[in-house]
């Protein structure tokens, strides 16, 4: 399988994690494609963008997906450079099929379970 094939998998299942959680999501075509100002300028970080089920008090959020190298501290720190008001950024990496979701830089902001990362999310 393909880097671009291995990369579109990974986005596909973050995406389906998120819709069953009643997320309304969106894949941004080619995020990490993009390169030169026009990328700066007016593109959007990250590989989904996810809107929150109404009445349910949960933040949009702004994912990036990744597998075993993708680098979490570096990745928060773009999504927070483009975040829009209302939006929580979060890092999705994906080893060996097992998605671990990321809210910060450290351990204790790191989840297994989805609903467990959306909780710590609300109550934040």
């Amino acid at each position: 399988m393909s880097d671009v094939a291995k990369g579109a998998a990974r986005v596909g299942a973050a995406m389906t994690a998120l819709s069953q959680h009643g997320y309304r999501c969106a894949r941004l075509s080619a995020s990490g494609q993009r390169r030169g100002a026009r990328k700066n300028e007016n593109g959007i970080a990250g590989d989904i963008i996810a809107l929150a089920p109404p009445h349910t008090h949960l933040p949009h959020v702004l994912v990036e997906v990744g597998g075993e190298k993708k680098v979490v501290s570096a990745a928060l720190a773009e999504l927070r450079d483009s975040i829009m008001p209302g939006f929580a950024p979060i890092v999705c990496r994906v080893v060996n099929r097992r998605k671990r979701w990321h809210l910060g830089p450290d351990r204790e902001d790191a989840f297994d379970d989805l609903g467990d990362a959306l909780c710590s999310l609300k109550s934040r």
